[in-house]
């Protein structure tokens, strides 16, 4: 039975009954393999235009050998003893196939290289994995470079959560002390966080993964604090700071070796330092939440807007100390695959009754923040590149996160209380809260992103799935 009897040729694929009828008549399943592939060569489509381009570019290669003397010799492409050709003839369906398979994805990269860009977007609907209360601090979470752990500063000390939200341990710190921005060292090993004392004073602590886990889980169980206590004791103080300074927003190097953190005065005027192995520390910028590329040369800050309300985001290059205005945003974080993602506030409207004639008739104005995310790669010259090219700065980014458009029990209450009064006249309701996402930060490769969304007297840890995809570039 040959394959042109049960061949279809207008799908040209082997039918999976026909299949298994040529085998139990004893067919040889080579043979069937073979055919099938050559089939698919078939099947598949051809670029010939790239084909030809291919062949020129291996004949110029071919002859830039034998100028140079190093052409193939004669007894190399000498057949076996034997029929000529006949060891090779057998893998030619084969290597039709690997050939087909090499030029599909030679086309797949000639159009990403030329007509497509790679965006980061949401896997699936945001999650929320816990909630705690609001408190005047934002909620930022610190990562483990694993993704297993979570730290949170919540009433002064530290709580340790698993990767879906579950409470492990906390760490309550003594009286009259209290902890905040804590962050993981890039092994996993070590964590620095900033320790606020009596006096006013504020420094910063280093303390090993293991034992800062094991104090946390022996101090929720102990009724007193002499177990954390005499646990912070033992630590390191890596820096100490003055009663008119503010340490926070600290955030390792890719290497780990230094350690970038903000100092702000009592004037408000924030500041970037780095922290070396050594013990000392330099100043590095004017600015706030610093973010490491990859290359751990450059740095993305936050910086008061000169023209406007709000904040823009700069790339210092560490070497130089040149800074470079990328645009709008504030609180940026890098992902170790080279995405930046932020934050824009921005004006929020909605409406929420209309007219009978079609008209608006009550709004909500608020302020509120999206998180949107750009490709900066591991130094940032990417963004530099098309912001050479006049592309703007939001314009070439993508919205990964927008605001929740949600009713809250304000707008409701308002909305009863015009309908109370009987005042049906058109009305804009001015919410000073903002509705704010805070604290984002990626987990491991940038697979996803943690961020904090305040709820009235609550605030929700969220955590987002992230996938890459390749689309046309719009031109």
């Amino acid at each position: 039975m040959s394959k042109d009897d049960f061949r279809e040729t207008e799908t040209k694929v082997l039918p999976i009954e026909n299949w298994l009828k040529a085998r139990q008549e004893g067919e040889d399943g080579l043979s069937q393999l073979v055919g099938h592939m050559r089939q698919v060569r078939e099947a598949v489509p051809v670029n010939r235009r790239l084909q030809s381009e291919l062949r020129k570019k291996l004949l110029l290669r071919q002859q830039e050998l034998q100028l140079a003397g190093r052409t193939v010799p004669e007894s190399a492409a000498v057949c076996p003893a034997g029929e000529p050709g006949k060891g090779w003839r057998r893998f030619t369906p084969v290597l039709g196939g690997v050939a087909v398979f090499l030029a599909v994805l030679a086309l797949v990269g000639l159009w990403r290289q030329t007509g497509g860009q790679v965006i980061l977007e949401a896997a699936d609907s945001p999650q929320e994995i816990t909630r705690f209360w609001t408190e005047s601090q934002p909620l930022q979470p610190a990562v483990s470079p694993d993704g297993s752990k979570i730290l949170v500063v919540r009433g002064g000390g530290m709580v340790l959560l698993s990767e879906t939200g579950v409470q492990l341990a906390s760490l309550e710190p003594p009286e009259g002390v209290y902890f905040h921005s804590p962050s993981w060292s890039p092994d996993g090993q070590r964590v620095s966080f900033v320790q606020g004392n009596r006096g006013g004073t504020e420094e910063i602590r280093d303390l090993a993964a293991d034992q800062l886990m094991s104090e946390a889980k022996a101090s929720r169980l102990n009724s007193t604090m002499d177990h954390a206590s005499d646990a912070l004791q033992d630590n390191r103080i890596m820096k100490e700071g003055t009663p008119s300074t503010h340490i926070n927003n600290m955030v390792f190097s890719p290497d780990g070796k230094k350690l970038a953190y903000v100092s702000t005065d009592a004037g408000g005027v924030a500041r970037i330092f780095i922290r070396l192995q050594d013990g000392t520390s330099r100043l590095v910028t004017e600015g706030d939440y610093p973010a490491w590329g990859p290359d751990g040369q450059h740095l993305v800050v936050q910086r008061p807007s000169s023209d406007r309300e709000g904040y823009d985001l700069y790339l210092v290059n560490l070497q130089t100390g040149g800074a470079d205005l990328l645009g709008q945003g504030e609180t940026p974080t890098w992902s170790n695959n080279g995405y930046l993602a932020f934050t824009v506030e921005k004006t929020q409207e909605r409406v929420l009754t209309f007219m009978p004639n079609g008209e608006p008739q009550y709004s909500v104005r608020q302020q509120a923040s999206e998180i949107r995310i750009s490709y900066l790669g591991k130094d940032g010259s990417p963004a530099l590149q098309r912001l050479s090219r006049g592309e703007g700065w939001l314009a070439s980014s993508s919205l990964l996160v927008e605001p929740e458009n949600r009713v809250s029990g304000m707008v409701i209450n308002w909305l009863r209380q015009q309908e109370t009064t009987g005042d049906h006249e058109p009305k804009t309701l001015m919410l000073n809260e903002v509705n704010k996402c805070e604290g984002h930060v990626f987990g491991p490769e940038g697979k996803w992103l943690l961020y904090a969304r305040r709820d009235g007297d609550t605030v929700a840890l969220v955590k987002l799935r992230l996938e890459e995809r390749w689309e046309k570039r719009r031109d």
